[in-house]
């Protein structure tokens, strides 16, 4: 459950601040994450090594998250944070059940009636991305606005999509390192910092925030890292096609903050409940897939 409520959360917070420049919310929310994964590590006792696998394994999937996060606030920002969540979470899903088989033999005895499961769910999964990618409020009726407009929603879902296989690779090394949770959280945390250090100062610096914002930004990081920690732990135990499919029904949070507070598509209307009917099918599509085990 803190996985679902952590990782549903920490979006909306990290965007709820209108004008902030995306690589500032990016490095505040790497900030918090590192403040969470050293006091898990402390708390946890863990002893950290420098070790190529325990260590910089970990690290490099922190760079892999940045960057997935860069494409997914790009998208949220573009098509709205339902659309945009109901895009990446089936693409992480699957992203990280290919991982699994390729890496961890998570495909292993299957037969041919797992297989034709398997396939059925994914074109139920695909139809529910259809339909949210379709899901759209009034389009303009200017034509120049009218096609500004397409190419803005076309790149948002391009974005979007970058962020579903990215995200769902970033943890994939710190899972290959096999070393506990608090241990490997920490160097992906340092990963993240670096690459949103990178971003921040090659876009001229984070903006200066006052301390209330300031805090606000840190805290989605801190939900982050807790929903995190919980992942690494969960696809420990379960696996990691069905851990991460079920971290990823933080997506019922996502969509329903991205409708009734961020207003995107605007609730109540035909887009918000062709989105929510579109996530809620591409959900159980990926959730089949990712509990076939």
């Amino acid at each position: 459950m803190s996985v679902l409520l952590a990782w549903g959360l920490w979006i909306p917070v990290a965007q709820v601040l209108p004008g902030v420049p995306q690589h500032s919310r990016i490095f505040y929310a790497a900030v918090g994450n590192l403040i969470l994964a050293t006091g898990a590590l402390v708390v946890g006792g863990g002893q950290l090594s420098l070790g190529w696998r325990a260590f910089w394994l970990p690290l490099s999937g922190g760079l892999v998250w940045t960057i997935g996060n860069v494409a997914a606030f790009r998208g949220a920002e573009m098509i709205g944070l339902a659309r945009a969540a109901g895009t990446w979470t089936p693409l992480n899903i699957v992203t990280a059940f290919v991982w699994g088989a390729l890496l961890f033999g998570e495909l292993g005895g299957f037969g041919v009636s797992r297989i034709a499961v398997l396939g059925a769910a994914f074109i139920v999964m695909t139809a529910g991305v259809v339909m949210v990618a379709r899901a759209r409020d009034l389009q303009p009726t200017d034509l120049a606005a009218a096609v500004r407009h397409a190419g803005r929603q076309r790149a948002g879902l391009v974005w979007a999509s970058a962020a579903g296989v990215l995200w769902g690779s970033y943890f994939i090394p710190a899972q290959w390192a096999k070393v506990p949770a608090q241990v490997a959280n920490f160097p992906l945390a340092l990963g993240i910092l670096l690459a949103a250090s990178v971003l921040a100062v090659s876009a001229g610096g984070p903006v200066r925030l006052s301390r209330p914002f300031t805090t606000l930004q840190v805290a989605a990081g801190l939900l982050f890292g807790i929903g995190n920690v919980a992942l690494l732990g969960l696809v420990s135990r379960v696996g990691t096609g069905a851990g991460f499919t079920i971290a990823q029904l933080s997506l019922l949070v996502n969509a329903s903050v991205g409708i009734w507070v961020f207003k995107v598509p605007r609730p109540g209307t035909r887009a918000a409940r062709t989105a929510m009917a579109g996530i809620v099918l591409a959900g159980v599509g990926g959730g089949v897939i990712g509990a076939i085990r």
